[in-house]
């Protein structure tokens, strides 16, 4: 089967659906096409439960500068 995806840059093509969760993993769309309606993929959980990062997981920033 395949569906209708939006890439980062806006144009629209194929790809077989067996391949959407690698394209979302890989950043390589933004939306793909399902029942007519835009699903965004950043959005989009394929069935799966994520639980959110504990409060005492220590996180950090990094800003990085080119001149």
């Amino acid at each position: 089967m395949v569906v209708l995806v939006r890439c980062t840059d806006d144009t629209v093509t194929v790809a077989q659906g067996s391949k959407l969760s690698k394209l979302i993993k890989d950043g390589l769309i933004k939306s793909f096409l399902r029942s007519g309606v835009w699903v965004e993929a950043v959005n989009y959980r394929q069935g799966t439960a994520r639980r959110p990062a504990a409060v005492s997981d220590s996180r950090c920033t990094a800003f990085v500068s080119c001149f």
